[in-house]
């Protein structure tokens, strides 16, 4: 899976989701199939991926890298309980 980007600095950018960070965010897991909660985990899942190159570099940062994906992965499930609270 991928993900496109354009930001100012990155007009046109790609983030390769990685099988490990879109099953620590359940990617596959929507029963609703509500296209919101679809983008929020893919959302989620590419920022895992992007803080798994930093975490595996065994370099600088990696503490916080491996930091940062475990509050996602919490970010991502809060994020995902707003988008079907009306349900």
């Amino acid at each position: 899976m991928h993900l496109k980007i354009h930001t100012a600095a990155l007009p046109d950018e790609e983030v390769t989701i990685s099988s490990s960070a879109a099953e620590l965010v359940r990617m596959g897991f929507n029963p609703s199939k509500m296209p919101k909660v679809d983008r929020l985990k893919a959302l989620a899942a590419a920022f895992v991926s992007e803080c798994e190159v930093i975490r595996d570099a065994r370099g600088a940062g990696g503490r916080e890298a491996a930091i940062a994906i475990t509050e996602m992965q919490g970010a991502s499930m809060f994020a995902v309980a707003a988008a079907t609270a009306d349900l």
